[in-house]
């Protein structure tokens, strides 16, 4: 192993959750043999019981806490090398890393000791979405032709190869496993370039928005310094999310995407080193707020990549964290611990050649594939001269200082250590915390069956005819409740207001479209010409046909002004143009949901909490009765969902219904023609004479095709509309069913707390027609089973303790 590990003093602290860790899991093992002598002693019957759930889920517990995942996702807001650093981590090059494969696709890798070589797994649904997306480029490319989509592409010439062969292929060759690094790598670099293609012919339309699942690639621990201590403690796992689109908008969270950093204990943010500066820093705040917004900034850690190009009189380490933690707003105090500098191309060359050579001893020097993208590291223009003169083991000296001087280490040490502080514990109180609920309703359990089975036999059945009498109650309870539809109706009162407030802010106006400034920015009104602006900021009746000020570029621009029809000469200007007016509209009404969506969240948990409370005070003298004869706590837990407000699909914008084809008559050109003629000056009109005439060609009918503006905006405000009231249609079907499903929920888990009470109590009377000798035995296990249970609950309170230590 190639261990390049400097001994920090956060190492002290590991051995500690890692002891902690396998306690726990002894614990959990212990207390589901416990679970089940209760069950041996307490259940007289073979139909299976609450125990063997128990044991169910302490089981799971166990494997949550030995399987531990150490979650972390990397963001960028620019093109930082975040690839890059993922490949340094994982020891090889998994995921593309060049300049143009920037990643578009979400995708997870898991860090394993089970396997030898990397296995990229492509869920079905994944699958389905890729050959929707290669068939719909198919269309637009039978449509519009190879050539008409090249000025598309200009920008991007590493897309075209793909254009081809989608050109020819039915459909997109993809297998749900795919084994094997260069096998993975090209995959993902297809799948990217796909979706990067797709993105860019059909801008309006958002393939991240549909995955519901992304790929997983599981590849082994290398022996890659720093995350030794992960692999001791579970399994890390990395998230590589989508960069920023080429306009260089917010990071896009999809559902998915969302769902992946919210799962994270840690979120690295990936700088690149040679784009700080006062321009980019308002930049990154725009692009990366989404994510602050979405997941605080208590486990944010920062990456600043591309450090080896830092030269003389560029920021110094300290000028660079003092400018992420400003421009971030990160606290000062433990700057030094969240913001690190990396050269991630010299960390991936030094360890690619390293786990190389470790894995290969008696490998020639030429014979080393990474050999080139390491010499060019250390040695720079002259490394193929260099290497001429080296050997194995002195290039792998200079690997290691290599490795040592790219920064990661610290970095690596650091984000595990984190991971450890964060996620371990979490899953340690996770499984506590059931521990510690099962136990006390196992000792609950014993303690009644033991004070139930000396009780006189009269005594118990007035006890369970009051329990019955409190569950026939709780059943008249359930059915009269009119409040809740009360709540309901307020929640769906409150949930119109704002949709009418969202329908309000959706609907545009010309000079709303025309003089916002994220249109402005987008560019797209000064192709056809910017004078063209002031005229659709004129009201449309109350101008002159063409006031002087109207240029004559614009005059012969505009086919119809006081209509605001813009004609363009082919189909792909007007396309490009209704594209780039749509995709604005698009982005303004994501941005006014993204608004509406945290009302919506704000009301449902205000709903939630008024459930509450209607729902404690009608079955209080229930649960207050029950606690004096069981003497525990019936906890009310209710969490309304929140509906799904799929915004991928927002707006239903078709840009070809919005491009009329028109055709119109113009004037044949002037051209010249050899002609006979007879005069009378030339030899008496007897002998012709031909000449040279200019004359017009007869008029002639050309297509061309036209925008309304006033119509793009009238598709706008009926899409968004539209789109409302199926927002309207789906929160009152979504609480429809939920808000009966979480109250019957709350009725069902009192019912389950009520009836286990009963269950012992009809037990305890069973116990009464057992032999002498099986209720002697009965009190022995019973008398055997209390101190356990005391005990175990005693560990577990001092573990829980200690976990807390560690959050704190």
């Amino acid at each position: 192993m190639v261990d390049t590990t400097p001994k920090t003093k956060t190492r002290k602290r590991q051995p500690k959750i890692e002891n902690l860790q396998q306690e726990v899991i002894d614990l959990l093992a212990d207390i589901c043999t416990l679970v089940g002598d209760t069950q041996t002693s307490l259940v007289n019957n073979e139909s299976p019981s609450k125990y063997s759930q128990f044991q169910e889920q302490f089981s799971a517990a166990s494997h949550n806490v030995s399987e531990l995942q150490l979650r972390m996702s990397i963001v960028a807001p620019m093109k930082a090398g975040k690839s890059t650093i993922i490949n340094a981590i994982a020891g090889q090059e998994l995921l593309p890393s060049c300049a143009t494969a920037m990643t578009t696709l979400p995708t997870e890798i898991t860090f394993s000791t089970d396997i030898q070589e990397p296995i990229l797994t492509i869920p079905n649904t994944a699958i389905e979405i890729f050959q929707e997306i290669y068939q719909d480029t198919k269309l637009q490319l039978n449509k519009f032709g190879i050539e008409s989509l090249q000025d598309k592409l200009a920008r991007y010439p590493h897309l075209m190869h793909l254009l081809g062969e989608v050109r020819k292929t039915k459909q997109i060759p993809l297998e749900p496993k795919i084994v094997g690094r260069t096998a993975i790598n090209k995959t993902l670099n297809r799948l990217n370039h796909l979706i990067r293609l797709y993105s860019v012919i059909e801008p309006l339309k958002d393939p991240l928005g549909k995955f519901t699942e992304i790929p997983q690639i599981t590849t082994p621990f290398l022996g890659i310094s720093g995350t030794s201590q992960a692999r001791t403690l579970g399994n890390l796992v990395i998230v590589d999310t989508p960069g920023p689109n080429e306009a260089g908008e917010s990071l896009k969270l999809t559902a998915v995407v969302e769902e992946q950093l919210r799962r994270s204990s840690v979120i690295l943010v990936v700088l690149d080193y040679t784009q700080l500066n006062n321009e980019a820093a308002e930049t990154i705040k725009r692009q990366i707020n989404p994510i602050l917004e979405l997941i605080g900034k208590d486990n944010l850690y920062v990456i600043v990549n591309k450090v080896d190009q830092r030269r003389k009189g560029d920021m110094t380490t300290e000028q660079v964290k003092n400018f992420v933690a400003a421009d971030l707003e990160l606290s000062q105090d433990n700057i030094s611990e969240r913001v690190f500098e990396i050269s991630a191309i010299r960390a991936f060359a030094a360890t690619q050649f390293l786990l190389e050579v470790q894995q290969n001893p008696k490998i020639k020097l030429l014979e080393i594939k990474s050999l080139e993208t390491v010499a060019q590291e250390i040695f720079g223009i002259d490394w193929d001269e260099e290497i001429e003169d080296v050997t194995v083991k002195f290039l792998a000296q200079k690997a290691l200082k290599l490795w040592k001087k790219s920064g990661f280490a610290p970095f690596l040490e650091k984000a595990i250590a984190s991971l450890m502080e964060t996620a371990a514990p979490r899953c340690l109180l996770s499984a506590l915390n059931l521990s510690r609920y099962r136990l006390l309703e196992l000792k609950d359990d014993i303690s009644l069956r033991s004070n139930a089975i000396t009780q006189d036999a009269v005594k118990l059945q007035d006890e369970i005819t009051a329990l019955e009498k409190d569950l026939a109650y709780l059943e008249s309870c359930r059915n009269n409740l009119q409040q809740i539809e009360e709540i309901k109706n307020r929640l769906q009162y409150n949930l119109e207001i704002i949709l009418v407030s969202l329908k309000n802010q959706a609907t545009i106006t010309l000079e709303d479209y025309f003089t916002a400034a994220e249109y402005q920015e987008g560019d797209a009104i000064k192709k056809v010409d910017m004078q063209a602006r002031k005229l659709l900021l004129t009201n449309l009746g109350d101008f002159e046909l063409f006031p002087k000020w109207i240029t004559k570029k614009l005059k012969e621009n505009l086919e119809n002004t006081t209509s605001g029809i813009i004609p363009f000469k082919t189909e792909q200007q007007a396309e490009a143009f209704t594209q780039k007016t749509l995709v604005w509209a698009k982005a303004r009404f994501e941005n006014l949901m993204l608004s509406t969506r945290k009302d919506i969240e704000t009301e449902i948990s205000q709903t939630n909490h008024n459930l509450i409370e209607l729902l404690t005070k009608e079955t209080q003298p229930i649960i207050k009765r029950a606690k004096g004869r069981l003497q525990a706590n019936f906890e009310i837990s209710l969490e309304l969902p929140i509906p799904d407000l799929n915004i991928q699909e927002s707006l239903n914008l078709d840009k070809n219904s919005l491009i009329k084809k028109n055709t119109h008559l113009i004037e044949g050109d002037f051209d010249e023609r050899v002609v006979k003629k007879r005069a009378w000056y030339y030899w008496f009109g007897v002998v012709p004479f031909y000449t040279t005439e200019s004359y017009q060609k007869p008029y002639k009918k050309e297509n061309y095709y036209t925008v309304s503006l006033e119509e793009v905006v009238a598709t706008i405000n009926v899409s968004s509309d539209n789109f409302v009231e199926n927002i309207k249609i789906k929160i009152v079907e979504h609480f429809e069913g939920n808000l009966k499903d979480q109250v019957e929920l709350f009725f069902g888990r009192l019912d389950n707390y009520l009836n286990g009470y009963l269950e012992n109590l009809q037990q305890a009377q069973a116990d009464h027609l057992l032999s002498l000798e099986q209720r002697e035995e009965l009190i022995q296990n019973l008398n055997k089973l209390e101190p356990e249970t005391k005990s175990y609950l005693q560990k577990t309170d001092d573990y829980l303790q200690l976990t807390g230590k560690f959050l704190s």
